[in-house]
C-alpha cells in the first residue's frame, strides 16, 4: 500500500541564516573593485560603465573585471575565491531575468561568505526574485542595487547613465553594515 507523507510548511528552514555583516571604508585610495559579470546581455557593458564611474567617485580605486560566460549559473568557488584573494570589495551583475538574477545574487552571497564586501545590481523588475533569493540561500540582507529596467539593449550611452547614477548606492552599499534580525 502505498504511503502518504505530510510536510508541514512552518516547520523550520534548512539553510541557516548568516546576518551580512561587511563593510569596507571605501575613502582611501587604491581599493581594489571586482566587477564580476554574469555574461548576461550588456552585463559587461554595465559593469564597464560602473567601473568608470567609481573612477569618478572613489579616490584611484583598482579596478578588474571578471566575466563567468554563463548567467544561468553561478561562478565555480574557484573564481569566487580569485575575487575575494584580490579585491576589496565587489559587484556582480547583472539580474535583469529570473535565472540571472538568480546567479548574480547568488554570486553575491558567495563572495559574501567569502568576506568580500559585495552589492548584486538587480533590475527593478527583479528585485523581490533576488530578496527571495538571497532568502532562500541563507543570506536575505546581502546589498542588492536596484536598477530600472530594462538596463539590456538600451545602448551605451544610456547604461552609462544608468551606471552613473547607481554608483554613490554601489559605494554606500559598501560602507553600510547590515545586520537585522532574520
Amino acid at each position: 500500500m502505498p504511503s502518504l507523507t505530510i510536510l508541514d510548511p512552518r516547520a523550520a528552514p534548512r539553510i541557516a541564516v548568516t546576518p551580512y555583516t561587511l563593510s569596507a571604508d571605501a575613502s582611501g585610495p587604491g581599493l581594489r573593485v571586482g566587477l564580476m559579470s554574469n555574461m548576461f546581455f550588456d552585463a559587461s557593458k554595465l559593469l564597464s560603465a560602473v567601473g568608470e564611474a567609481l573612477v569618478d567617485v572613489l579616490d584611484s580605486p583598482v579596478v578588474t573585471l571578471y566575466e563567468f560566460p554563463n548567467a544561468s549559473l553561478i561562478a565555480p568557488p574557484e573564481m569566487i575565491a580569485e575575487i575575494a584573494a584580490n579585491n576589496d570589495v565587489a559587484v556582480t551583475a547583472m539580474g535583469h531575468c529570473g535565472s540571472c538574477t538568480s546567479s548574480a545574487t547568488r554570486d553575491a552571497v558567495n563572495l559574501a561568505r567569502a568576506g568580500v564586501p559585495v552589492c548584486a545590481l538587480i533590475t527593478e523588475k527583479f528585485t523581490e526574485a533576488g530578496g527571495f533569493v538571497a532568502r532562500s540561500v541563507g543570506m536575505p540582507d546581502v546589498p542588492r542595487v536596484q536598477l530600472p529596467h530594462p538596463v539590456a539593449g538600451t545602448g551605451e550611452a544610456r547604461i552609462a547613465e544608468i551606471a552613473r547614477l547607481v554608483a554613490p548606492a554601489i559605494v554606500a552599499s559598501w560602507q553600510t553594515r547590515v545586520a537585522r534580525a532574520a
